[in-house]
């Protein structure tokens, strides 16, 4: 099956005041089109440093990520931002939501800032996780899980190659947990949408095709 999100001795080092902090150390992960694929392990560990590399919002001290048969090393910040605008969808623990937008509005900027056309495009994303009838709210007038679903819908109205997800069940109760894998689990067996999703939970990470392990900065289990 065709990779489709790739690194080779990725490594991250940040550094301030004149002390360099390893982050990432010569990480080599591959993601086959169609996989789900989950990032386990503690807190600093250097998982959110991995999914922030691998959706090219941050460049790497060494290694590189190909994306989509791009090898995205040397890349100016224009070039990334389009190759990722075009392959990549985000979901963020804290939603991101912007708060004067109604969750239409939301889900249609994404469109909007890829320069794509919006048409229904927005209506049937909400419609999809459950949402049409609340299109017209601001994220202020739904409840946790519901903005979590339209972050959801947002990220993938544009049909990306991959969906990375940020702890995206970190601030919610285990119901609505439930309900937001059970989402995610639904567009990866139905659409066949790649996924790689990080967590620290073993619950959330069971929901996965592929379970990766990660401590101080090193894959365990890829």
């Amino acid at each position: 099956m065709e990779t489709i999100l790739e690194t080779r001795g990725l490594t991250k080092v940040y550094r301030a005041d004149g002390v360099a902090t390893p982050a990432l150390g010569g990480v080599n992960l591959a993601v086959r089109k169609g996989e789900f694929v989950s990032i386990m392990g503690p807190s600093g560990c250097g998982k959110s440093t991995l999914l922030y590399l691998l959706g090219l919002l941050d460049t790497p001290t060494d290694g590189t990520v190909l994306l989509a048969g791009t090898d995205t090393r040397g890349l100016g910040d224009g070039d990334r931002t389009r190759l990722r605008r075009r392959h990549i969808g985000y979901v963020f623990q804290g939603f991101n939501l912007l708060p004067t937008l109604s969750a239409e509005a939301n889900v249609a900027l994404t469109l909007k800032l890829r320069h794509r056309p919006v048409g229904d495009a927005p209506r049937r994303m909400l419609a999809a996780v459950g949402l049409e009838d609340k299109r017209r709210r601001r994220p202020s007038q739904l409840s946790v899980g519901e903005q979590q679903r339209i972050a959801i819908a947002r990220a993938l109205v544009t049909q990306p190659a991959v969906l990375l997800a940020d702890e995206p069940t970190g601030n919610l109760d285990s119901e609505t947990s439930d309900r937001i894998l059970d989402l995610v689990a639904r567009f990866h067996r139905d659409l066949g949408q790649t996924i790689v999703l990080i967590t620290h939970n073993q619950q959330v990470a069971d929901r996965a095709d592929r379970l990766v392990r990660m401590r101080d900065g090193r894959l365990i289990i890829s």
